[in-house]
């Protein structure tokens, strides 16, 4: 837009002057450089992809947990089939479970962060098989509702853990050109212990 801009303005004709009469024009931009951009490392924007592909994931299995409990509440699925899907599922989170324990290059500044998030998914599959165990109580759905909800905030706890770490990434590494002589500086900083 800027070189648009220049070229438009510097392709227009000059304005009439009086004899003698000097000016120059003031371009269209400073022409000082001052910004300030974030940049993170290949590796490091690497895993922030990986993790997007963990929050779709997991945003996925929290709707499935949501989808199979309203099909059995609103009698659109049998027993069998509402335990089964269940049983199934709690199979897949359990699978996911390990793949986010077994991410491979992780950036050492992002580690603790990986392990809270290793830590938070681990719950995930048992919360599944409480929700079973509730399916199958010989109450009127009460245990199997309030452990719906506790799977909700578990995952809700593995959300924050990967936003987490998209905070850390960001806040540990910027580039920084406020002296204006095309050089950009890196800074890190460690993340608190």
């Amino acid at each position: 837009m800027v070189v648009l801009t220049f070229t438009f303005v510097n392709s227009l004709d000059p304005a009439e002057r009086e004899e003698g009469e000097t000016t120059v024009p003031e371009p269209p931009f400073p022409t000082t450089p001052t910004s300030t951009a974030t940049t993170l490392p290949p590796e490091t924007q690497a895993f922030l992809v990986t993790l997007n592909v963990l929050q779709t994931q997991a945003t996925e299995y929290q709707d499935q947990v949501n989808r199979i409990n309203d099909d059995w509440e609103a009698d659109r699925a049998t027993f069998t089939e509402t335990r089964e899907a269940f049983l199934a599922l709690q199979a897949d989170i359990v699978a996911w479970e390990e793949q986010v324990a077994a991410l491979p290059d992780v950036p050492p500044e992002l580690a603790a962060g990986h392990v809270e998030l290793v830590l938070q998914a681990d719950e995930l599959g048992g919360a599944v098989e409480d929700i079973v165990i509730g399916l199958d109580a010989p109450d009127t759905g009460e245990q199997r509702r309030a452990a719906v909800e506790i799977f909700a905030e578990e995952m809700q706890d593995v959300l924050d853990a990967i936003q987490d770490i998209r905070d850390t990434a960001e806040a540990s590494t910027s580039t920084d050109d406020t002296d204006g002589d095309g050089d950009t500086t890196t800074s890190t900083t460690e993340p608190e212990e």
